[in-house]
């Protein structure tokens, strides 16, 4: 291979959940002091847990055993089902997320300020796409309704999901011919692997494992981040670096006898060269013409023809917090200032993991903007014939997922490899590969564009993988009403409502038995056709449809029922009572 790349990565930064700064909230201690000794120990489980929490992602495992210890003595508590969830969300896997998150909110509708947004999350994690954004859009609502000055950061961020969610309705159902495989245990743990490297018989990666002896990051108390290599024999070693134990060594790729690095700790971050002596490795000069002072250096590709460099920088003067940049160099050796790859790539929000092919015609690179599904998504640019790149084109499934898809990278033979946080590998970020697909199949071939699960020889087997599914239609059954009277109507949840914006109506009557025809006329006497919902063991009666709480108002004074109030739904949730200062009971 032709072509010098370096696939550098300072994981620590670019890459965590997506959910925002995120606490656990308290559980009340009178659901566990009942004389039972079980529920007393599962009590202090759960204190231990939450301080636990305090100290980093790193510890989420033991935080994690501790609350389901908890949970098995009791799963009615609302709280410590809202902190299970929020954990699997956090550190994962993803997909357990939902049950302890709608068990909370059903133990308790609110159990917490931002349970929407949170379910939003579960729902789209596991390519529920409709669920997800009416969860999200109610989290809007709810948010302005009631005026949380602490959770206006949510009102962008669920805009944000919602439009991640249409994205990955669009690229589920696109079609591709691709198949993607999980490599074994050898490479993937239950820590964080990522940043593959395949060269002839031998594999390079990062990992963040460690045992109880190796530094944690003060960041998120992880271990840092190392280089393994995992050659023709699946003989694993670890390559030691000369720099600071307490930093990140970032994976590199080498071109014959050329060798780069990343090494950076907290907040900051270069490139250099790196000396190979046989098995000893150490780090050589820095690459000047690329590094910045006080900023991060962190992902780093050359062209085959050596005078053109892509590089990922936080730098000032960016579209967003990490763009990618370029330098190109003359006819003399000497590379030029570096640019911006400008506003078409780059975007307000972060570009990471830039990767060059081999013939300099095709550039990836992993973004949490453009027309993500989830995190970060990895993204192609073509050249064109003019040498402008192209468009910023979603790599799609089953390359990438909802979580995070992240170091993209192809082998001499074209094979591509990358790692994804996606729920069904090990655990964390794990090291994906490209499926060889043979010629002649005896086997039914799996579906299109999904991920699918081979014997991958020797070491690299592993039994388990969850295939990202196609979003199963939502079914919501009819209101169980009795036969409705002439001229009173029952709503039918249709799956038209699923998307639909909110509504203002006029609720003139709500009892535990239904109501007959000429009783509800005696209330009512106006002509509107009067809905009727049968919710929670209540039959309830609304009129009217409005886009706004005034309009809805307004209809609630003229319609002639003393005590009608104004009722706000979305879709088949009726969020609560509307008031005009905006509050929702």
């Amino acid at each position: 291979m032709n072509l010098k790349c370096i696939i550098l990565l300072a994981y620590l930064f670019v890459c965590s959940t997506n959910l925002p700064a995120q606490t656990l909230i308290d559980v009340r201690k009178s659901e566990f002091v009942d004389g039972k000794k079980e529920r007393k120990i599962g009590y202090k489980n759960i204190t231990t847990a939450l301080e636990i929490f305090q100290k980093g992602d790193g510890y989420l495992h033991k935080v994690i055993s501790l609350l389901l210890d908890a949970y098995q003595v009791n799963s009615e508590n609302p709280e410590l089902n809202y902190n299970i969830g929020v954990c699997y969300l956090i550190s994962g896997p993803r997909n357990k997320a939902l049950p302890f998150l709608q068990s909370a909110q059903k133990l308790h509708p609110d159990v917490s300020k931002d349970i929407h947004f949170l379910l939003g999350m579960a729902y789209q994690y596991l390519n529920q796409f409709d669920d997800a954004i009416v969860q999200y859009k109610i989290n809007i609502e709810l948010i302005g309704q009631n005026k949380f000055q602490d959770k206006q950061d949510l009102i962008l961020l669920s805009e944000k999901k919602i439009a991640e969610c249409k994205n990955g309705k669009k690229l589920l159902n696109a079609n591709s011919d691709l198949q993607v495989e999980l490599l074994g245990d050898k490479i993937n743990t239950i820590y964080d692997e990522f940043n593959p490297i395949s060269k002839g018989d031998v594999i390079y990666f990062s990992s963040r494992r460690g045992d109880e002896k190796s530094a944690r990051s003060s960041v998120d108390q992880k271990y840092y981040e190392k280089i393994f290599k995992l050659n023709k024999e699946k003989s694993l070693s670890n390559i030691f670096v000369n720099t600071p134990n307490k930093s990140n060594v970032g994976l590199m790729y080498t071109n014959k006898d050329d060798y780069v690095i990343y090494s950076g700790a907290v907040g900051n971050g270069d490139v250099y060269d790196l000396n190979v002596d046989k098995n000893k490795w150490t780090k050589g000069r820095a690459l000047k013409f690329i590094n910045e002072n006080k900023s991060r250096e962190s992902s780093v590709c050359f062209c085959n023809d050596n005078k053109e460099v892509y590089f990922v920088s936080d730098r000032k003067g960016g579209f967003g917090e990490c763009d990618i940049y370029y330098s190109l160099k003359n006819e003399s050796g000497k590379w030029s200032k570096p640019l911006n790859l400008g506003g078409e790539i780059n975007t307000e929000y972060d570009e990471s993991d830039v990767f060059v092919s081999e013939d300099a015609s095709t550039l990836y690179f992993s973004s949490k903007g453009h027309n993500t599904m989830g995190g970060y998504d990895i993204f192609k640019c073509v050249r064109t014939e003019g040498g402008v790149w192209g468009r910023p084109q979603n790599m799609g499934f089953p390359v990438n997922s909802t979580d995070n898809d992240i170091t993209y990278f192809e082998d001499e033979q074209g094979r591509f490899y990358f790692a994804s946080e996606r729920s069904g590998g090990a655990g964390g970020f794990d090291i994906y590969r490209e499926k060889e697909i043979l010629k002649k199949m005896e086997e039914p071939v799996s579906l299109t564009g999904q991920i699918s699960i081979q014997e991958v020889p020797n070491d690299l087997k592993n039994e388990k993988m969850l295939a990202p599914l196609k979003a199963k239609p939502r079914v919501i059954s009819d209101i169980p009403v009795k036969k409705q009277p002439e001229r009173i109507e029952e709503v039918k949840m249709k799956k038209e409502l699923v998307q639909e914006d909110f509504v203002y109506r006029v609720q003139i009557a709500a009892c535990k038995r239904e109501m007959e025809p000429t009783d509800l006329f005696k209330r009512y006497k106006g002509g509107d056709v009067i809905e009727h919902l049968y919710v929670e063991g209540w039959h309830k009666y609304t009129i009217g449809g409005f886009a706004t709480f005034e309009e809805a108002a307004e209809h609630r004074d003229a319609c002639g029922v003393f005590d009608a109030f104004v009722v706000i739904f979305k879709g088949g949730y009726r969020l609560g009572i509307a008031k005009k200062t905006g509050g929702v009971k």
